[in-house]
């Protein structure tokens, strides 16, 4: 039987300066709704709007993305910034609860 932790939801409608998530955080799913007719694309990075790209997702048209992410999914060491949303109506990103000083090093 595996370890089961508590999960938050944290919704953004448009990339931006501003983190997502503020503080070290793992990434353990992503939602995202694409309400176009032409294919999306999100991409997720760290530090900054354009710091480290961790993650970037495509987003067929008219379609929504359900990703759980393997493991202890992905470490975003300085918060959570999403520079690239285009085509994308939402996105929800699933993370560990906003509480972790034991998240910082590298993913890995």
């Amino acid at each position: 039987m595996g370890f089961k932790a508590d999960i938050q939801a944290t919704r953004a409608t448009q990339a931006s300066t501003n983190a997502v998530v503020a503080q070290p955080i793992r990434l353990k799913g992503i939602i995202a709704a694409n309400a176009s007719a032409s294919s999306g694309l999100v991409v997720m990075t760290t530090t900054s709007k354009t710091g480290a790209n961790l993650l970037t997702v495509d987003v067929p048209a008219g379609d929504v993305v359900n990703f759980s992410l393997p493991e202890d999914g992905i470490l975003f060491p300085q918060g959570i910034f999403i520079s690239t949303m285009t085509n994308v109506a939402a996105v929800t990103v699933l993370t560990d609860k906003y509480s972790g000083p034991e998240l910082v090093g590298q993913n890995g």
